[in-house]
């Protein structure tokens, strides 16, 4: 297991320190008293990582910040962060591959304007009625695709036009659940374990991250932020490059 990950993915980090933050104000009476007005407690946690490539620290950068739509589909067709859907159609349905799922029409469409721009990945899982299962699909802007973690040539009734997200029926392949768009290029080494995480469970309600690892006991939803950025020259797959060490904050929720 690494020192820690979110959703799934193996962050390189090389530092780090907790905090403990207190909710309520402490006091002391007239009298000199000590008066506890802690109500609650939560964890922050600072941390450094080594140094990364520039494809590797941009594609990081968004990943911490929480950057990008999670659809679930589980009672409405809003995303996380409560965008809706450009076009009304297609329809809900239960006991989809997590909870809710999304069901449209042969040759019909609906879309969600992201604005992912032009670097981008999406995730989202597609019924296939042909062999009754359910499969998971990544897509890439630069054109690579995978299904159940395997390079594939299908995008899965899934396109990305102008920044906008929109899913498409086809025959047998009309239903669809867990759809993420994110506005990043994972790179390549994180393909095995976005598809290995999203294959067993559904994406995070974006913002929100779900923090594993050593570096704590059991999981912990939480919020991250992107502090710094230092550049430092390193030698990457045997080149010397100009590359960035990370330093960021994820505040359990």
């Amino acid at each position: 297991m690494p020192f820690l990950s979110l959703n799934g993915i193996t962050v390189p980090v090389v530092e780090g320190r907790r905090r403990q933050v207190n909710i309520g104000i402490d006091s002391r009476s007239f009298s000199g008293v000590y008066r506890l007005g802690r109500r609650a407690t939560r964890q922050e946690w600072e941390f450094k990582t080594g140094p990364l490539s520039s494809v590797e620290a941009l594609a990081l950068r968004g990943l911490i910040a929480g950057d990008g739509h999670a659809l679930a589909f589980d009672g409405d067709t809003f995303t996380s962060r409560g965008l809706a859907s450009s076009i009304a159609t297609g329809g809900l349905f239960q006991d989809a591959r997590f909870g809710g799922g999304f069901e449209l029409p042969i040759g019909v469409s609906c879309g969600w304007a992201m604005q992912l721009g032009p670097r981008w990945t999406t995730l989202h899982h597609l019924f296939d009625a042909t062999g009754a299962v359910w499969l998971q699909v990544i897509n890439r802007s630069d054109g690579a695709r995978w299904i159940q973690g395997t390079p594939a040539a299908s995008a899965g009734g899934l396109v990305v036009s102008g920044g906008a997200l929109s899913l498409t029926g086809a025959l047998n392949l009309r239903r669809f659940d867990d759809v993420v768009g994110l506005p990043l290029i994972a790179p390549d080494a994180w393909i095995p374990e976005v598809a290995a995480w999203h294959s067993a469970r559904a994406w995070s309600a974006l913002p929100y991250l779900t923090a594993g690892g050593d570096f704590a006991v059991g999981e912990t939803k939480v919020l991250g932020e992107v502090r710094d950025g230092e550049f430092v020259e390193f030698i990457h797959q045997g080149t010397r490059v100009i590359g960035e060490r990370l330093e960021f904050t994820l505040r359990e929720v």
